[in-house]
Formats: C-alpha cells, sequence, structure tokens
C-alpha cells in the first residue's frame, strides 16, 4: 500500500485558520448573540483580518454553523458501478457528501445554536441542496454510462431518473435521523443504514 502524503505547511495553516475562524463565531454566537456575532468581532476574537474571513466563509452564518462546500469524492462515486444494491450505494453517498458539509465541527453544539436560531436552518439546508446535486450529477453520469439505465425510466431522462433516485435514496436517511434512538453526535453510519434501507426495499415491494 503507497504511502499517504502529509498535508503541508500551507494546508495545515488552512485549516487553523478555518478552525480558529469557525470556534470564534460559534462561541461568540452562543455566549453574546448571533447579532453580537458580526464579521469584524469574529475576525477579532479569531485573530485575523475581516479580508481573511472571507476567504473563507461568504457570511458569518456560514462561519458561525461551520459550513464547508460539499465534497463529492470520485471513489466512492465509483462504487456506483456494480452496487449490489443500488440505492442503498446511493444513500450512501448522499450522506458521505452531505457529511462533508459540516465535517470537524461539534454536532451538539450546531444543534443548540440551531434551536436557538431556527432560521439558520435554511443555511445549512442550502448546502444540503448543493450536496444533493452533486449527488445527482454523479448518477446521471452513472446511468448514462450504463446500457440499462442510458434512456432513463419510464420516459424520463437519465438526468431525471437520477433526480428520482436521489430523493428516494433519502428516505431511509430521514428515517433514521429521526428515529428516537439516533445520536446526533455518532451520525449517519452504514450500519445504522442498513435496517432502513431494508423496510424501506419491503414497502416497495409490498406497496407495488
Amino acid at each position: 500500500m503507497p504511502p499517504t502524503s502529509s498535508p503541508s505547511l500551507r494546508e495545515r495553516k488552512k485549516v487553523e485558520t478555518w478552525t480558529a475562524i469557525h470556534e470564534a463565531a460559534a462561541s461568540l454566537a452562543q455566549q453574546r448573540g448571533l447579532e453580537h456575532a458580526t464579521v469584524e468581532a469574529i475576525a477579532e476574537s479569531a485573530g485575523v483580518s475581516p479580508r481573511t474571513f472571507f476567504n473563507y466563509f461568504p457570511s458569518k452564518e456560514d462561519a458561525v454553523l461551520g459550513l464547508h462546500e460539499p465534497v463529492l469524492d470520485a471513489a466512492e462515486a465509483a462504487k456506483l458501478g456494480g452496487a449490489q444494491d443500488l440505492l442503498e450505494q446511493v444513500t450512501l453517498l448522499l450522506v458521505a457528501v452531505a457529511r462533508s458539509s459540516i465535517r470537524d465541527t461539534d454536532n451538539a453544539r450546531r444543534r443548540l445554536i440551531l434551536k436557538r436560531h431556527p432560521h439558520l436552518f435554511a443555511r445549512q439546508m442550502e448546502y444540503m441542496a448543493k450536496a444533493e446535486a452533486l449527488v445527482c450529477q454523479a448518477v446521471a453520469g452513472h446511468f448514462s454510462r450504463d446500457p440499462d439505465w442510458a434512456a432513463g425510466a419510464g420516459g424520463f431522462s437519465p438526468e431525471e431518473t437520477a433526480r428520482m433516485t436521489v430523493m428516494l435514496a433519502a428516505v431511509p436517511a430521514k428515517f433514521r435521523a429521526k428515529s428516537t434512538d439516533f445520536d446526533p453526535a455518532t451520525g449517519l453510519t452504514p450500519e445504522d443504514l442498513a435496517p432502513a434501507v431494508a423496510l424501506f426495499h419491503h414497502l416497495q415491494r409490498k406497496l407495488s
């Protein structure tokens, strides 16, 4: 197995600066309220300039929640090919891309901030929509390369078929996330999702 390269000093500094800004923003929002967590106050607390702040976050709301642009890993997307259960694989991909938007953040603290400032949910959902769009593109690409799916389904194009597939794949994830024993700190794991996917398939057969 080839050795993995360590992050460069520049990359480590970027991570440290991102973390400092996010921590300053989240702490100010918790301690003094969102209205007092201005870009200027966040930048001063983090020890950076307002200009540097905007190199890392487009808004103070993004900094408070610790939101990243979602990323789709090519190796994960490649697993769509040959997957025994395509719906489950799309569900796992959707969860992975969605989690890339909130990686390396304190889930419990973010939930408290969202509870205190519910209007921030809209901002988080914008990032989830971006994640869903990335997965739709990956699934559409997979369909276009697969002879069984290249023509789409039921008269709908591969892109439309992919969008419906991703919407369906989100159902098991949402079901699990709303379960009474769901632990936000752990998040959605493949092991947790498997029973929800099985239930989805069972209902699909029973309702068809």
